[in-house]
């Protein structure tokens, strides 16, 4: 199975990219803005224009700021807010209950086999759940469940996605409050527009690749357990 830069080497290509995507659109928004307002003046001067283009350079290099500061952000976000900003709550805190309870995506495992094997952890409590299942996932990865290490990876890289797009959104905001709100509006409205509805589509991807991670992982499990069985009766 791929190592463990495998699955984190998201942050030198996907999110990174993510990053530039918006600053890319973001210079975009600010160009256009600047040339439209300098052709709705019926006068234009060459200090005014000589302003408007300093003050679109200026904008755009406080961009370029913002999306570095939200790569060093991602390093430093504590895990238990990660947790509560893009899941709330991590899947993996009720799947033994969910198991019991069948409320579980049980395709491609047996679920009575699911049951009965982690019966003793129905009722136990969410971080002693997290615990076992995070077992399971590191037996995953010694067994070289490669399709274990493309699922963590996704779910990884979409929970950062996620986290930047927030830090994003924050620090635009933030600018806007502490400008010219009129230009600043302006300026950043696409931007902004987008930033929401990245951080809605990426907020429901995390969460569904949480789970789908964690389902595989307990496919993995019972198929193992199924396979331990049959080799124990010969």
């Amino acid at each position: 199975m791929p190592d463990i830069e495998y699955v984190k080497d998201y942050r030198e290509k996907e999110l990174r990219q993510y990053v530039l995507a918006y600053l890319l659109i973001a210079i975009a928004s600010v160009g256009f803005q600047t040339v439209a307002a300098i052709k709705m003046q019926t006068s234009v001067s060459e200090s005014s224009m000589i302003t408007s283009i300093i003050q679109m350079i200026m904008t755009d290099i406080f961009l370029g700021a913002i999306c570095v500061l939200v790569i060093i952000f991602n390093e430093i976000w504590p895990d238990r807010a990660k947790i509560k900003l893009v899941y709330w709550k991590m899947p993996s805190d009720t799947v033994f209950s969910r198991i019991a309870n069948g409320r579980i995506d049980a395709n491609g495992f047996d679920l009575n086999n699911a049951r009965e094997s982690y019966a003793h952890l129905a009722s136990a409590s969410a971080a002693k759940q997290t615990s076992e299942w995070g077992i399971l996932l590191r037996k995953c990865r010694e067994a070289g469940r490669s399709n274990v290490a493309d699922v963590h990876r996704l779910q990884l890289m979409t929970c950062d996605i996620c986290l930047s797009t927030f830090s994003l959104l924050i620090m635009n905001i933030f600018a806007i409050v502490n400008s010219c709100i009129y230009t600043s509006l302006r300026m950043l409205g696409l931007p902004i527009v987008y930033l929401l509805i990245m951080l809605i589509v990426t907020r429901a991807a995390a969460r569904n690749r949480a789970h789908r991670l964690v389902n595989l992982v307990i496919k993995n499990a019972v198929q193992d357990n199924i396979e331990n069985q049959a080799h124990n009766e010969r």
